[in-house]
């Protein structure tokens, strides 16, 4: 009879010690440390900041170059012309582009503009436990004009560069 409990203690010993490991495994990896997630808040802060000097400084009507660069479609990854004007966007391409089923683009069929350079950086420190991003902003303007991004979880990776940035029409001083 002592000989059956202490097989059952033994028993319940290492699966008591399976299951310690286990949640010590699943802590570890899945629960961000403080340090890693005070790095994450200050660059979405420093990424809000950018973004609201963006929105305050930024002319009435401006166009610039989108050159993205992703194991994406040819359509996405071929640089163009974004152009907002009062509000209105429109995107060509430089020259026009044959795409995969064989109809050639003037446009691109999924332009990005530089608001959603900025929801894509936030979107990934968020949402990605820890992601490598490097952003570059433009001195005067404080859009991102240089942008890399690897996901930790999966292996994408998206890099953006907007260049030639023109302003059409300022806005008028109040």
């Amino acid at each position: 009879m002592r000989s059956n409990n202490s097989s059952t203690t033994t028993l319940i010993a290492v699966a008591l010690l399976l299951l310690i490991l286990f949640v010590s495994v699943a802590y570890l990896t899945l629960v961000q440390q403080p340090a890693e997630q005070q790095q994450d808040s200050e660059l979405v802060s420093k990424l809000l900041q950018n973004r609201q000097m963006w929105e305050n400084s930024r002319p009435l009507s401006y166009r610039y170059v989108v050159h993205r660069r992703c194991s994406c479609a040819r359509e996405d990854t071929t640089p163009f012309v974004a152009t907002e004007e009062r509000g209105r966007k429109t995107a060509r391409y430089l020259v026009s582009l044959e795409s995969s089923s064989g109809e050639f683009l003037s446009e691109p069929p999924n332009p990005v503009w530089i608001t959603d350079v900025f929801d894509e950086l936030i979107k990934a420190v968020e949402e990605d436990p820890q992601p490598e991003v490097e952003v570059s902003y433009d001195s005067r303007y404080r859009f991102p004009s240089s942008v890399s991004i690897r996901h930790s979880h999966r292996d994408a990776y998206v890099q953006y560069e907007i260049r030639d940035f023109e302003i059409l029409e300022h806005r008028l001083p109040l």
